[in-house]
This record gives C-alpha cells, structure tokens and sequence, in this order.
C-alpha cells in the first residue's frame, strides 16, 4: 500500500506540474545616472574575491547581466533588429550564441561609413546573417527576439533530427530605447522591457521576419 501511495503522490505532483501555466518571464530595466552607485562596492568585491549582493536596481552590471542571461539561454535563433549596435559585452554573447549553433540574424541601420565595421564583420565571419537597409530613412528599432514562435520550427525543419521535436525553449522579447552600444548601456537614460509575452512576441517575431524578406530583395 506504502508504494502505491507513494507512486501516485509522484504521478500527482508530475501531473500538476505539466498543467500548469508555464512560467513568464517579466523585467524592466532602467539606464540612469544611478547606474554606477554601487561601483566601488563591485570594485572592492573584485580586488578581494568576495560575493558583493548589489542592491541598486539600477545597476550597471546587474542590468547587462539581466540581458546576456536571455541570449546565453538562445537554443535555436536570435533575430536582432538594431540601430546602433557596438558593445563589447553584448557582442561577446552573440558570439558564445553562434558556438552553439544558435541561428543569428542582425538588421541594422548603415551609417554612412564605406566599409562593414570590424566587430560586426567578425560576427558575420563566426556564422552570423546581417543585413542592412538602403534609404535615406532611420531604421531605428532596438529589438531582439529569442527562440521566436515559429522561427524554432522553421529552423528545426531544416536539419536532419532524429527526435521529431525540438527541446522545448521559452520564446523572448528584449526591447526598448536602448541601443546595444558602450554609450547606450554605459552613459544614457535608456530603457529595456524583457518578456515572454505569447501574443507580443510573436508579434516582434512576425515583424522581423517581413523586414528580413523586404531588406533580402535590396
């Protein structure tokens, strides 16, 4: 009787956990003057190897950390559509994304410059699609849409797989005022909104894929 009990307290708690709602993800993150409250407690942290809990929302570190945590989770594709895009950080985790195969493709706005800067001419050499617009226009958009709906079995499809599913991810939307530059993140007022919202993400992830078809054809 004790094993039964025991074997249908397993079954209940697994069968509870498959019903119910999957679990959001929510943040919004600040870029102001208070960034660097906390820097000399980092400072000091670091020089002694200790663990420094920073409790300034509105720290520096802390809200790139927020940020690269998203793409570090980047199973099978990260769409970007960026303005202005040069941080050494957030680069870094592009990077690690495409050594693990993880499908990156960036818009971004052209300046006027002649030639692809280095930094994304690298990530273009690591495996990485960009493209980029030819109007006089602003593509000023700074969004970034992880494992999209759709865009995961789009990418599944095309590989040879012996499960018929992909692993299960959480589809992401990081988006706001922010561009990923060292000035965005390090001097200006800036705003980001994380989600895992099922309607807006696929909302940002329908729209990326339009803007891709429509800058492919140019």
């Amino acid at each position: 009787r004790f094993a039964s009990e025991v074997i249908w307290y397993v079954y209940n708690r697994i069968y509870k956990w498959m019903k119910s709602p999957k679990a959001q993800v929510h943040g919004v993150l600040m870029f102001n003057e208070l960034r660097y409250d906390c820097i000399q407690e980092h400072r000091r942290s670091n020089e002694t190897r200790t663990e420094y809990r920073c409790h300034n929302q509105y720290c520096y570190q802390r809200n790139v950390d927020r940020m690269i945590e998203q793409l570090d989770k980047a199973k099978y594709s990260i769409d970007l559509a960026m303005y202005h895009l040069y941080s050494r950080e957030m680069m870094k985790a592009l990077q690690r994304a495409l050594r693990r195969k993880v499908v990156v493709r960036v818009i971004y706005h052209r300046l006027r410059e002649p030639y692809l800067p280095s930094h994304l001419a690298d990530l273009i050499y690591q495996g990485a699609h960009l493209l980029t617009h030819n109007s006089s226009n602003f593509f000023h958009h700074k969004f970034c849409v992880i494992d999209g709906p759709g865009r995961v079995d789009y990418i599944w499809s095309q590989k040879k797989h012996k499960k018929k599913r992909p692993e299960p991810t959480d589809s992401v939307l990081l988006n706001g005022s922010l561009n990923w530059s060292d000035g965005g993140l390090g001097a200006n007022w800036e705003n980001v909104v994380i989600t895992s919202h099922a309607k807006i993400v696929e909302e940002f992830q329908s729209e990326f894929n339009r803007l891709w078809k429509v800058f492919s054809r140019r």
